[in-house]
């Protein structure tokens, strides 16, 4: 569901940028299996696609979604190229112009959770 609102919001974006953008392509399909994919492009040149799989918890309101895709948009001439994978342990986006983080948690170590307190 994150991924879907990221990505949702890099569109919307994009799109303000040109006012006049419109959908010349939009589908969705979804599987018995729970498996989908879909895929959009507009006039102003941003592309996206998204496939996943739903693997149902025991019991109500669980389980997990496996998930990937790509989108791109150009931007001052430019053509910028995000893929991404999502599933259990977060979302794992690569671009040629995104920072490489693979590494950074054999580094830190595991993330704890912490209580904040506001006085």
């Amino acid at each position: 569901m994150k991924t879907i609102v990221a990505l949702c919001l890099v569109a919307v974006a994009l799109a303000q940028s040109n006012q006049e953008a419109k959908i010349v392509n939009y589908q969705y399909g979804i599987e018995e299996d729970g498996s989908f994919a879909a895929t959009f492009e507009t006039t102003n040149g941003i592309k996206a696609q998204e496939d996943g799989i739903s693997y149902p918890g025991n019991v109500p309101e669980s389980g997990n979604y496996v998930r990937s895709g790509s989108y791109s948009y150009e931007w001052e001439g430019v053509t910028y190229t995000v893929t991404w994978t999502a599933d259990e342990n977060g979302f794992h986006p690569e671009g040629d112009h995104l920072p490489d983080f693979s590494h950074t948690r054999e580094h830190i170590g595991e993330v704890e959770e912490v209580e904040v307190s506001v006085a």
